[in-house]
C-alpha cells in the first residue's frame, strides 16, 4: 500500500478546517454528491484542481469527508465531492419547436435576434416570445422547457458536471413555461426555476411555472415534486398539487389540482363555422382554459381562450385540418389543473359553398326558363344543384350533381315558388356544405283577356275585351287563318278595344289579343274570335206601280240578274204585321187575286241570291180598291160564256 503523504499544517489552517468540519456536513447533507476513488499518486489539492469549479473549495471537500489530515489520503479511499462544487461544462440546448416571432439575446450582447428551428441556445441567453408565438428548447438528455406567448426566460445556467451530473437554472421574468424532465437513468440532474420572488428546486419533474403582471408566481406539478422557497420558507409541492407565491410573501400551502373538463357531444366532422363546444362542469373551477392545436403535444396552438364553465367555446376562422383540443380547469387562485387528454377535432369547410349571383333571394321571375349563376370556388371541380318545391328539399324537381360550369339553365318550370341550394365538390369527391337555401317565384303572366264577339259595322269592325287593370296594355292580332300564320294586322294598344276598317275581301277573319304588364311581361294570347265578311246582299227591287185588274193584281220590277229569286208580301198595314199574301218567286213579277175588301193595300219584295242571302225589302208600293168584285155564281159565268160563243 502507498505510504501516506504528509504535509505540514499550521495552527490557523487547522482551526479553519475544524470549523468547516463542523458546518458543512449539515449544509450539504441533502446535496447531490460525486464519489471519487483515490488512485496512486493522487493528492487532495490536485483532485480539487482537476474537478472543482473553484479549487480553493478543497477545504469543504476535506470537511465533508472528515479528513483529519487533508494531506493524508490513500489509494482505494473513496472521496465524496458535492456536485455543486464540481467544474461544469456549458451544455447548449437546441430549438426543437418554434412558432411565430421568438427572439434571443445572448450573454454579454445587447441586440435581440430572431431564433430559428434547430438553433443552439447557449448558457446565459435570454429568450422572449411575442403574441401568438411559442418555442421549445430541448437538451441532449431529453429535458425541455416550452415558452408560451409573451414569455421572457433566461437560461442562467446549463452545465454538465463530469459525466454524471447536469445542472440547469432558469430565470422566469414573466409569462408561462412548461418544464419537462426525464426520469433519472444513471446521470443525475438538478434544475432550478427562479422568479422575482420564488425559487423552485426540481429533479425529474414535469411542472408549469408562470409569473403574471402582479409578479405572482404559480407552480403546478404534473409529475414528480418540487421544493418551492420564498421568504426563507419552503414547501414541498407534490404531484397533482399547485401553489403560488405573491410578491413579498411566503409560499401558499399546496392545494390539489382540479381535474380537466371534458367536451360534450363532439361531432366527427365540422363543416361550418362558428363551431360551438360545451364542456362538462368541474366543481370549484371558476374558469376553463381551452386550447386548439395542430399537434397532440399542444405546442402549435392555433387558438386559445379562457372561458367561464357555463360558456361555450366558439371557433371561427379556422382552416381545414385535423386539430387537437385540450382543456384544463382554473381555480379561484388562478392555479390551473391537469390538462385533459388531447381530443381530435376535424374541420373541413372547403370547398366552400359558391357565392350565388342569380337568382337573388326571393326573386320574382317572369319566364319559365331560369338561369342559375355562381362564382367559381378555387378548390371545386364541380357543383351540385338542387331545386325543390319546398324549403326542406324533400320534393326535388332538379338534382344535378355534376355541373362543371358556373351556370345552369332550368327549362319549363311551372308558375309557382321554388327553393334552390348549391354546394361545391372537391377533386377527392368530398362535397362541401350546402349554400343557404334561396327562394324564388316564377310569376304567371297576365291572363289572356277574353274577347267579345266582334261588332261588324258597315265600314268598320270593333273588337273589345275585358279590361285587366291599370298599367296593362295589349297586343292585338288579326289573321286570315286560325293559326295566325297570315297576320293581316298587328298592333299594341293601351285600351281594351280596337276599331279597324272593315276588310273588303269576303271571308272569315280571326282576331286575338294578349296582355302585357308594365315590365313588358306578356301573357298568352286569348282564344281566337272570328267574324265573317259576307258578299253584299242583292240590291233592293224597285217595284213598279201595281196594275189592278178585274179579278187580279199584277206587279213587276226590274230583273236583278241571273240566279236571283224574290220574296213578295201583301199586307193591309204598312208594317206588314199581318200578311194577306206571301210568295217566293223565280221571276221579277207576281200576279195574285184581287182582294175582295175595299181599302188600301201594301206590297213589297226583296231579292235572294243563289247562296240564300236576302237583301232588304223594297219600299212598299200601294194600291186602293174603291169597290169590291161582284159575286157571280159559277153556273152563271158558264152560261154567259156559252151565250157569247153563240152570238
Amino acid at each position: 500500500m502507498q505510504p501516506p503523504i504528509f504535509l505540514k499544517i499550521n495552527f490557523s489552517w487547522f482551526f479553519c478546517f475544524l470549523l468547516i468540519l463542523l458546518i458543512f456536513p449539515i449544509s450539504y447533507a441533502a446535496e447531490e454528491n460525486f464519489e471519487l476513488k483515490v488512485v496512486k499518486g493522487d493528492k487532495l489539492i490536485n483532485i480539487c484542481q482537476k474537478y472543482l469549479e473553484d479549487p480553493q473549495k478543497w477545504k469543504e471537500v476535506a470537511a465533508i469527508n472528515k479528513l483529519k489530515n487533508p494531506d493524508l489520503i490513500y489509494p482505494g479511499q473513496k472521496l465524496i465531492i458535492p456536485v455543486h462544487l464540481l467544474k461544469g461544462t456549458p451544455w447548449d440546448a437546441r430549438v426543437s419547436f418554434i412558432k411565430g416571432e421568438v427572439l434571443i439575446q445572448e450573454k454579454g450582447k445587447e441586440e435581440w435576434i430572431g431564433l430559428n428551428l434547430n438553433d443552439l441556445v447557449k448558457q446565459g441567453s435570454t429568450i422572449k416570445t411575442g403574441d401568438k408565438s411559442a418555442v421549445e428548447i430541448t437538451f441532449e438528455d431529453g429535458a425541455s422547457f416550452y415558452l408560451r406567448s409573451n414569455t421572457t426566460l433566461g437560461l442562467t445556467t446549463a452545465q454538465k458536471k463530469g459525466d454524471f451530473y447536469t445542472a440547469r437554472k432558469l430565470f422566469l421574468q414573466k409569462g408561462n413555461t412548461i418544464l419537462r424532465s426525464v426520469p433519472p437513468s444513471g446521470a443525475r440532474s438538478r434544475s432550478e426555476v427562479v422568479t422575482q420572488n420564488a425559487v423552485a428546486g426540481v429533479r425529474g419533474t414535469d411542472f408549469r411555472a408562470s409569473v403574471d403582471q402582479d409578479e405572482t408566481t404559480r407552480m403546478e406539478v404534473l409529475h414528480g415534486a418540487i421544493e418551492l422557497e420564498a421568504k426563507k420558507q419552503k414547501v414541498e409541492v407534490k404531484e397533482g398539487e399547485g401553489s403560488l407565491v405573491k410578491k413579498g410573501e411566503p409560499p401558499l400551502k399546496p392545494r390539489k389540482l382540479l381535474p380537466a373538463p371534458a367536451p360534450v357531444d363532439l361531432e366527427l366532422l365540422y363543416k361550418s363555422m362558428p363551431i360551438s363546444i360545451k364542456f362538462t362542469s368541474v366543481e370549484k373551477a371558476v374558469f376553463y382554459r381551452i386550447m386548439l392545436a395542430r399537434d397532440k403535444e399542444i405546442k402549435d396552438i392555433v387558438y386559445e381562450k379562457v372561458i367561464k364553465p357555463a360558456e361555450k367555446f366558439l371557433l371561427t376562422g379556422i382552416e381545414d385540418g385535423l386539430y387537437y383540443l385540450q382543456s384544463q380547469s382554473i381555480d379561484d387562485l388562478g392555479i390551473e389543473g391537469f390538462p385533459s387528454p388531447p381530443v381530435e377535432l376535424r374541420i373541413r369547410l372547403n370547398p366552400l359553398p359558391p357565392y350565388i349571383e342569380s337568382p337573388t333571394r326571393d326573386a320574382e321571375l317572369k319566364k319559365k326558363s331560369v338561369t342559375f349563376k355562381w362564382l367559381k370556388v378555387a378548390d371545386a371541380v364541380k357543383y351540385h344543384l338542387q331545386i325543390a318545391t319546398e324549403s326542406e328539399f324533400k320534393t326535388l324537381i332538379i338534382d344535378k350533381k355534376d355541373i362543371k360550369d358556373t351556370e345552369f339553365i332550368a327549362e319549363n318550370l311551372e308558375f309557382r315558388r321554388y327553393w334552390f341550394r348549391l354546394r361545391s365538390i372537391a377533386a377527392d369527391g368530398y362535397a362541401g356544405l350546402w349554400s343557404d337555401p334561396l327562394g324564388f317565384t316564377i310569376l304567371p303572366p297576365p291572363p289572356a283577356p277574353p274577347l267579345e264577339k266582334p261588332a261588324v259595322g258597315k265600314d268598320e269592325i270593333t273588337i273589345r275585351w275585358r279590361d285587366l287593370g291599370k298599367g296593362i296594355h295589349y297586343e292585338f292580332q288579326m289573321a286570315k287563318d286560325g293559326d295566325f300564320q297570315q297576320i293581316l294586322h298587328e298592333q299594341k294598344v293601351e285600351k281594351p278595344e280596337i276599331t279597324l276598317p272593315k276588310p273588303k275581301e269576303i271571308g272569315t277573319y280571326y282576331v286575338r289579343t294578349k296582355a302585357i304588364d308594365p315590365d313588358g311581361y306578356a301573357g298568352d294570347f286569348s282564344a281566337p274570335q272570328s267574324f265573317e265578311i259576307k258578299p253584299p246582299p242583292p240590291p233592293i227591287p224597285v217595284l213598279n206601280k201595281p196594275e189592278v185588274r178585274w179579278q187580279e193584281v199584277y206587279i213587276s220590277w226590274p230583273d236583278l240578274g241571273k240566279d236571283i229569286r224574290y220574296h213578295f208580301q201583301l199586307s193591309e198595314d204598312p208594317e206588314f204585321q199581318e200578311l194577306l199574301f206571301e210568295k217566293k218567286l223565280d221571276k221579277p213579277e207576281v200576279v195574285f187575286p184581287k182582294p175582295t175588301q175595299i181599302g188600301e193595300y201594301y206590297v213589297r219584295a226583296k231579292a235572294i241570291d243563289a247562296a240564300g242571302r236576302a237583301g232588304d225589302y223594297s219600299l212598299p208600293q200601294t194600291f186602293k180598291l174603291t169597290h169590291g168584285i161582284p159575286y157571280v155564281p159559277v153556273g152563271v159565268l158558264i152560261l154567259l160564256g156559252l151565250l157569247i160563243l153563240v152570238l
